[in-house]
């Protein structure tokens, strides 16, 4: 992942998860996981972003 802080790592996150119609559920940055609640398309969606943006 690349080396952002923890707030710019949420920052992030949320604005790509709210892109995509998504809610955050739970995250935890230093284990690098995340819990979405939305529709499952959208779900993949921001996971491919997310994916793409830091890697």
């Amino acid at each position: 992942m690349s080396d952002f802080k923890n707030d710019q790592l949420l920052t992030i996150v949320t604005h790509i998860a709210e892109k995509h119609g998504c809610k955050i559920v739970d995250i935890d940055l230093d284990n690098h996981t995340l819990n979405l609640d939305g529709p499952e398309c959208n779900q993949v969606a921001c996971a491919i972003e997310l994916e793409s943006v830091l890697g």
